[in-house]
């Protein structure tokens, strides 16, 4: 396999992971779109009952009085009396004619027929509640009036604990309200209804945020979500494959250092007769220097600056010369100053590697001799697109960091996947409410 070959193959890794992580992305939304579409044909599918209702309101629903609405649903009281929507239907008018008695006898029925739950029993009852406590003060029954509004009160606090994005309860809560006698009552609400179910339609914690969005807000959740998982996989995968491979490459000795990809430690050092390379915001002499500078409108334009003057490596058996061109460079010193101050879009960053540090390289070794017979060893950066490594780190300590941004991708990955399969459970598994009222 060719050197030219093997470079393009490493430099397709990027363009295949991100090819990957497109088609889990798509495979990701696709199945959303594919659930969303099923739930939301599943709910647009009325009863048969459902449909007597439509047909008792027609056009004219809302020039019509509510008795001859209610004459029309009554006709099918006998068949519809174990369907939900019916029944709600049928008590909101009872309620609007001030028919209470008639509203629990209706209740009774549906209770035996097992239309609701009894959480919905409850909120119908509540209803109830609070119209019978509007006539009893109707007629200066006072003392029935306040026990019906705080058995009300009760109860949508329990249902509110209960289901707390579920509408209803908040709903009776604001009638409540605007009902309640301007004397002061044992149970009196002071909480604002509405205020009361935004906040819980904003709670993360128990899925309401997740259930509230619309369906684009979840394909996008979708989108952003597999993304970080897919960027949290390559830097997992990418921090093995480096920590392997410095693991598995054995760290020789210059002397023995056959020509190939190598591993090498000792020292830096500047070649013979040659100036020191000064690093231009520090200015202190160094053998290799890198400054990258971002300025304009959050840092949106980048210009680096890199030195090409080669630097020696030195052990106690020889000494190899480090062509910087094209090197990953990794070092403990780095400056940032401010610049121009906190609020400057300037921004300077410079990192060198100085005379004397400890260093570790790994880069492919030439041998050669020049005219005078003296055999040259040259580190550079390998033609099949492996990297050129100089680091003033030891190879302990790069292969820590390299388990720490394995550790960091697999995190993320975890989060990731946990948020979508949590997002899945809480929009489409978890029964949050009792039903619609």
């Amino acid at each position: 396999m060719t050197p030219s070959f093997q470079r393009t193959l490493r430099e397709l890794r990027p363009t295949a992971f991100a090819a990957l992580s497109l088609v889990v992305i798509a495979a990701l939304v696709l199945s959303t779109r594919r659930i969303e579409k099923s739930r939301l044909t599943a709910q647009s599918i009325p009863s048969v009952c459902a449909r007597f209702v439509d047909e008792a309101f027609g056009l004219d629903g809302a020039r019509t009085p509510d008795s001859v609405l209610l004459k029309r649903l009554l006709v099918h009281r006998s068949r519809c009396a174990g369907d939900a929507t019916y029944v709600e239907q049928t008590r909101r008018l009872l309620l609007d004619l001030q028919r209470v008695d008639e509203a629990r006898a209706l209740l009774a029925d549906a209770e035996r027929s097992r239309a609701f739950t009894n959480d919905q029993l409850e909120a119908h009852r509540a209803w109830i509640d609070l119209e019978a406590s509007r006539q009893a003060l109707q007629h200066g029954d006072a003392r029935t009036a306040a026990k019906l509004r705080a058995r009300l009160a009760t109860t949508t606090r329990r249902l509110r604990a209960a289901w707390p994005e579920w509408a209803p309860p908040y709903v009776i809560l604001a009638e409540l309200e605007r009902s309640a006698p301007n004397e002061p009552a044992p149970h009196a609400v002071t909480e604002n209804a509405y205020a009361l179910e935004r906040a819980a339609h904003q709670r993360l914690m128990s899925g309401a945020v997740i259930r509230s969005l619309g369906v684009r807000q979840t394909y996008a959740a979708v989108i952003a979500l597999a993304a970080l998982g897919m960027l949290g996989l390559g830097l997992a995968l990418s921090g093995i494959v480096e920590s392997l491979g410095m693991r598995r490459m054995p760290t020789v000795s210059v002397a023995e250092a056959k020509e190939g990809y190598v591993e090498l430690t000792g020292s830096l050092h500047l070649p013979p007769r040659a100036d020191a390379v000064v690093a231009p915001v520090s200015k202190v002499p160094s053998v290799w220097y890198a400054l990258e500078t971002s300025f304009g409108s959050k840092g949106s334009h980048t210009w680096r600056e890199r030195s090409a003057q080669r630097f020696l490596l030195r052990d106690a058996t020889g000494e190899v010369t480090i062509d910087p061109a094209g090197a990953v460079v990794r070092t403990r010193h780095v400056q940032s100053p401010s610049g121009g101050g906190f609020l400057s879009r300037r921004r300077e960053t410079e990192r060198t590697l100085r005379a004397g540090d400890a260093a570790f390289v790994v880069g492919e070794l030439a041998v050669s001799k020049n005219r005078s017979g003296i055999v040259e060893r040259t580190v550079r950066a390998p033609e099949d697109g492996r990297r050129l490594l100089v680091s003033n780190y030891t190879e302990a300590e790069l292969i820590g960091q390299e388990r720490l941004w394995v550790w960091c991708g697999v995190l993320l990955s975890t989060l990731a996947v946990g948020a979508l399969l949590w997002g899945y459970v809480q929009r489409y598994e978890v029964r949050v409410a009792p039903g619609l009222l």
